[in-house]
């Protein structure tokens, strides 16, 4: 796979999730005893109310078993609409330093290599209840279309996560692979000889704070139609919850040599 191929970083959209079709890997049987997957599942979503914030750091890669791009980010939020993120590490040097912050009334990126900072203010401030509302409802939607099956616990970033295995209802495949970071998609772009080409994601699971209901991981494994496969993965390398976040860190002013570009 051509670096260029490989190396098509993240493109951020506006927080709304979808999950990508695929075909999870079979497990030993689940116990009657355990969780509700659909419960489990919303914590994508909708995260529990005694999670007041976060402060941690976020690996997402993207592989063909050969050659791995990556892309670490430092990560503080406070649900749902209040986060700043910075690029501390990355495959493709010119990122570094990028910087997300937005709050209940401001959106901002900063792109510290040309100087530039984008700007979006919202027409009204965003309320993180009628958020969280929202988004139980696209919980609800979501899984709908999804089989759901709990494969037991895990341990990421020193925390015990629920893990669980997605399959698409339908056999409909997304040409573009996403893939849930809490409040966020990123989704990479595949390249192929034909824009009529599809892919097959063959395996899909998410891993769940059992604490606090928060997304720690997320893995996709895919095959394009030349039966190359390829992998995608987020996850936390650490997390603290609860760390006692203030307002001015979800604040930016841009430098008086700034570029300004208003949405």
């Amino acid at each position: 796979m051509t670096d260029r191929r490989l190396g098509v970083l993240l493109v951020v959209l506006a927080v709304g999730l979808l999950l990508a079709g695929c075909v999870a890997l079979e497990d030993p049987e689940s116990d009657a005893d355990d969780p509700d997957p659909e419960a489990i599942f919303e914590g994508a979503y909708v995260h529990s109310e005694d999670l007041e914030d976060l402060r941690g750091v976020r690996r997402v890669e993207m592989t063909d078993g050969n050659r791995t791009v990556t892309e670490v980010l430092r990560i503080e939020r406070r649900p749902y609409v209040d986060e700043r993120s910075e690029v501390v590490e990355a495959s493709d040097p010119v990122v570094v330093g990028n910087r997300y912050v937005s709050n209940a009334t401001d959106n901002w990126y900063y792109y510290p290599d040309a100087d530039v900072a984008q700007h979006f203010e919202t027409d009204g401030q965003f309320d993180s209840e009628a958020v969280r509302s929202s988004r139980a409802e696209t919980a609800a939607n979501i899984s709908s279309h999804y089989d759901l099956e709990y494969r037991g616990t895990d341990r990421i970033a020193d925390r015990e996560a629920h893990v669980l295995a997605v399959e698409a209802k339908n056999e409909t495949v997304e040409r573009d692979v996403s893939l849930i970071v809490g409040d966020t998609e990123f989704v990479y772009p595949l390249e192929t000889s034909d824009p009529t080409d599809e892919i097959d994601v063959v395996e899909q699971r998410l891993w769940i704070d059992t604490a606090y209901d928060y997304p720690l991981k997320e893995r996709l494994v895919y095959e394009t139609p030349s039966g190359d496969r390829y992998e995608l993965r987020m996850e936390y390398e650490s997390i603290a919850f609860n760390v006692g976040l203030e307002d001015d860190r979800f604040a930016f002013e841009p430098s008086e040599n700034t570029t300004v570009e208003e949405w």
